[in-house]
């Protein structure tokens, strides 16, 4: 006897990855809401005879708030057994972190759950299932989570949530989300994992090279054009690792980047014979993971990863594609909680698919991790004893070097190298004098303003301590800038920067000093700076200094300590990013949090490819008294 499809409605669809695994469980998908006319693009493109939506399907190109209040109560009655779907998971994901903090509930997006109660509450399914990221029970101290626990369970569901890693059920990707299932006809118990050690089976985990063998052409060479700054490092990674083969921690004799400088995924190449790490909705072009060929995935390759059927076809422009593979649940592991879902609660089968986890079960895909990380540092220690010999980075002994020269800017960005000392000055450019002398582990930089006219110059000290544990021979470096005005600190960061990777393997100063949403805080830096308008002086002291950046603080508090009032911390946030000290609000950044701000590094950000065109406004506001306490200098 053939099983009645189950009627489910879709909520955040995104390019229908949970919907692809409930559809093959048993489930009809009935309805789908999503705001993005791509992503509804997709969905409608995946309808009819034979696919995953059928021709009556409902598409709906919504706001999902809009469609609680005017379309959810038409399946009020339409026997509508079950809902699924996640909110947008920005404001608790580490990419929000990222992007200026954690905002949970406190944003619109954080917010998106109270509709899909308002849904639960008019349609009344039987059984919903809600995903996320693994990082929200945890966010803002709990509290969202909490917030959505209690806002499910008045609704009379009883709830079961965990973390899950996707591999663990035939993904070839460790992915964690979490996953909720809430019930009002029956209690839920995840399944066993389907593969790795946690199954009953034993099954291996699937590998990328199993997901795509027939994918490969056997004739391929190994890739070494990847470009840009980065690139010609990729040919150089074990497959497995990422630009941590690069760093002093893992033995490299002259690193390249400092230790946590930046994310997990930054130049990661796949290990062939293991699943992947997690794969990204918007990657940079040096974000992985990377084929072992050296090479970006393609798309036909991301959706076997995501486990995405080969006949789905998914709708728009080639960076569109790839952010819908990488917002999406994996299909698969969407297919057996569905039939979890549909065995043990809403059909009540005596012989289950996939055995239900006992109570006692506690998975062991956070210990594998950690014997994962340990097997790749033993692979990266052999990788560079075959490069280098075993040989140690050279100590820094009692080396004495100086050099003196002039520089020209045309704009920021284009400076010319002087034979000597300019006796003419071009309108429209600037000169600088730039010295530095090292002795041994320490460097010492000095850099004036040269021009015709001689004024009193404004002096600024900035001193960089901590940086032995990346470079390999320098430990600090202390520089003096005679500015012509504050405008020329991004110069004297310039020759900083310039200095630093001519006596290092390093590319750039945010590779030294460490993103600053996962760096390790060993470089400590400090700015002086004595004369000129007060206010703006006082702001490249506090946002020069190390301790202030890379974390939320209140704003409330920053105008009691530079006696501001509202309007005067706008301006003063909007002086600062004029000179690129990358300083943030919600006004700059919609995902900060509307009561703190942000400065992510302790200098300017001297990148071309960072725009600063987003004006400051009166979006700092007063802030609430926990941000307070997190930060020591406004206890």
């Amino acid at each position: 006897m053939a099983r009645k499809p189950i009627k489910t409605i879709s909520l955040f669809s995104g390019a229908g990855g949970l919907d692809i695994g409930f559809h093959q469980s048993g489930f009809d998908v009935v309805a789908c809401v999503e705001i993005e006319r791509a992503y509804s693009a997709t969905l409608q493109a995946n309808q009819g005879k034979g696919k995953t939506f059928q021709p009556s399907a409902s598409i709906y190109t919504d706001d999902v708030q809009r469609w609680a209040d005017k379309i959810a109560p038409e399946y009020a009655n339409a026997g509508v057994r079950c809902i699924i779907g996640g909110p947008p998971c920005q404001t608790f994901s580490a990419a929000g972190r990222r992007a200026g903090g954690v905002l949970g509930t406190s944003d619109p997006r954080g917010r998106l759950f109270s509709a899909y109660c308002n849904i639960l509450e008019i349609i009344k399914p039987e059984v919903f299932v809600f995903e996320n990221v693994y990082g929200l029970p945890g966010a803002n101290n709990g509290e969202p989570w909490r917030q959505i626990v209690a806002a499910f369970g008045s609704l009379g569901y009883t709830l079961e949530a965990d973390v899950l890693d996707t591999a663990d059920f035939g993904v070839p990707q460790h992915r964690e989300r979490l996953i909720m299932v809430g019930s009002r006809v029956g209690n839920f118990r995840f399944p066993m994992p389907t593969h790795g050690p946690d199954s009953p089976s034993g099954s291996p985990l699937r590998s990328v090279r199993e997901a795509i063998h027939d994918l490969q052409d056997p004739n391929e060479e190994t890739h070494d054009d990847l470009g840009g700054m980065y690139g010609h490092l990729l040919p150089h990674i074990p497959p497995g690792l990422n630009y941590a083969f690069f760093t002093r921690e893992m033995g490299y004799p002259e690193p390249i980047f400092a230790w946590r400088s930046k994310f997990h995924d930054f130049l990661y190449k796949v290990d062939p014979d293991s699943p992947s790490r997690t794969i990204k909705a918007q990657p940079g072009k040096f974000t992985g993971p990377f084929h072992w060929q050296n090479r970006h995935f393609n798309c036909a390759e991301l959706k076997r990863l995501q486990t995405f059927p080969d006949d789905y076809e998914l709708v728009g422009t080639f960076g569109k594609v790839l952010e819908q593979i990488g917002n999406s649940v994996p299909p698969e592991l969407a297919r057996v909680i569905a039939t979890s879902v549909r065995e043990q609660i809403l059909e009540g089968v005596k012989t289950l698919t996939y055995r239900a986890r006992p109570s006692d079960f506690k998975p062991t895909f956070r210990q594998r991790q950690r014997e994962r990380t340990k097997h790749f540092r033993k692979v990266a220690t052999e990788a560079i004893e075959k490069r280098f010999g075993g040989c140690d980075a050279a100590p820094a002994g009692q080396i004495t070097r100086s050099r003196t020269e002039y520089l020209r800017y045309t704009g920021l960005f284009t400076p010319t190298l002087l034979s000597a000392k300019p006796k003419a000055f071009p309108e429209g450019t600037l000169t600088f004098r730039t010295s530095w002398q090292r002795k041994g582990p320490s460097l010492s930089l000095s850099v004036r303003r040269v021009d015709p006219i001689r004024k009193r110059r404004l002096p600024v000290k900035i001193r960089m301590t901590g940086l032995e544990d990346g470079l390999a021979s320098i430990g600090q470096i202390e520089a003096i800038g005679e500015l012509g005005d504050y405008k020329d600190i991004f110069f004297l960061w310039a020759a900083i920067e310039k200095v630093l990777v001519a006596h290092s393997q390093f590319l750039t100063l945010v590779d030294i000093y460490g993103h600053y949403a996962n760096r390790g805080d060993t470089v400590k830096v400090m700015t002086d700076a004595t004369t000129g308008d007060p206010a703006i002086r006082d702001a490249i002291r506090f946002f020069g200094s190390s301790m202030n950046c890379g974390a939320d603080l209140p704003a409330s508090a920053i105008r009691t300590e530079f006696g501001l009032g509202q309007n005067g911390l706008d301006e003063l946030i909007t002086a600062m990013r004029g000179l690129r000290y990358d300083v943030r609000t919600c006004a700059t950044h919609p995902t900060m949090h509307g009561r703190a701000v942000l400065c992510t590094y302790p200098f300017p950000v001297l990148s071309s490819r960072a725009h600063f065109d987003r004006p400051a406004s009166r979006g700092t506001r007063q802030l609430d008294s926990s941000l307070e306490k997190q930060h020591p200098l406004f206890a």
